[in-house]
């Protein structure tokens, strides 16, 4: 009777196993309709014939996420809904004749029905360098996009934002053309303004665009200002300070060993945390896991390794007084 009931679960787990392990093929410039059932993975590859930015996207009426991987199943990137409503959509910076593969699946475990997923492949567009503490002018046309590289002189933020009378959009990449972040109009009036962390020697590419049906003029500017020295936060000790509007805070905090170490904040203030390795390595953030409105972080931390952890507020406009504290447990 158990083999009967093992040799089932074996023909049941096969298909799945050898599906996973064989994705389907995706060309460029095609689509492959198809039915997503509940709790499934379905791998496709896409070969890349020349180097491009490279665009795997799902339509239809279901939640989809997509996940993109080298050759090797190394994560790039992954998104949930840059797509059309809930649809995902990725796009990477592409090699010539690399093969690269990406999972689709549900949203949710229990998100079911049909989709389409589609492939398409693009040249580098042509970009304008621009140099941290100098500006561009130019003219925006409805429908075209416009873009710039800004190379990272050294560990820090780099701002990049418009001026001008026209409504603008701008999107920040990584050096693999993975989306960093997006903006409308965080910028004064309706420009558009972002912040992004860089890494020295990194280059970085910024595409501006209209938002909507507008035209006429701009002006893009970048600015780049270190990081600055972080205050040494022993585990079992804290640090009052005052938050000013759109100001960022760093602290170093050593952990004498192995263990879960904590930071957060108290006070009648919303706070935001971010925990880096000593590197400037990205971990993880909080925003409103203290009580109220605080920040509260835990990381897994390995004996005598520093972490770094980066205070704000949560919008750029919030300034007041705080207590953060370090523990470990």
């Amino acid at each position: 009777m158990y083999k009967s009931i093992l040799f089932i679960i074996l023909v049941l787990l096969i298909p799945c196993i050898a599906f996973s392990q064989n994705p389907q093929e995706l060309r460029i410039s095609s689509f492959i309709d198809s039915t997503l059932r509940a709790d499934q993975e379905i791998w496709y590859s896409v070969r890349a014939t020349e180097a491009g930015i490279l665009t795997v996207e799902t339509t239809g009426d279901i939640d989809t996420y997509l996940e993109a991987y080298d050759s090797r199943r190394n994560l790039i990137t992954e998104d949930d809904d840059s797509g059309d409503n809930l649809n995902a959509k990725i796009f990477i910076l592409v090699e010539r004749n690399t093969t690269y593969l990406f999972k689709l699946r549900g949203y949710s475990p229990d998100v079911t029905g049909r989709y389409r997923i589609l492939a398409s492949h693009k040249p580098i567009p042509p970009m304008t360098t621009l140099r941290a503490g100098s500006s561009h002018n130019g003219n925006i046309v409805i429908g075209q996009d416009y873009w710039f590289s800004v190379r990272a002189a050294g560990n820090g933020v780099l701002t990049v934002e418009t001026s001008g009378d026209t409504d603008t959009m701008l999107d920040v990449y990584n050096e693999n053309f993975v989306l960093i972040n997006s903006d409308d109009d965080s910028g004064e009036d309706l420009n558009a303004r972002l912040e992004a962390d860089v890494r020295s020697g990194k280059t970085y590419y910024f595409r501006l665009y209209a938002y909507g049906e507008e035209s006429g003029p701009y002006r893009l500017t970048a600015n780049f200002k270190s990081y600055p020295a972080p205050t040494q936060l022993n585990p079992g000790t804290f640090q009052n300070g005052n938050i000013a509007a759109g100001e960022h805070y760093w602290f170093s905090v050593r952990a004498p060993r192995r263990g879960r170490l904590i930071m957060e904040t108290s006070g009648n203030i919303d706070t935001f945390l971010e925990a880096f390795t000593d590197s400037y390595e990205w971990i993880a953030s909080d925003d409103d896991g203290g009580e109220n409105y605080n920040a509260r972080l835990e990381i897994l931390a390995e004996a005598n390794r520093t972490y770094l952890f980066r205070l704000r507020g949560y919008n750029r406009e919030i300034s007041g007084p705080y207590r953060i504290f370090s523990s470990i447990e």
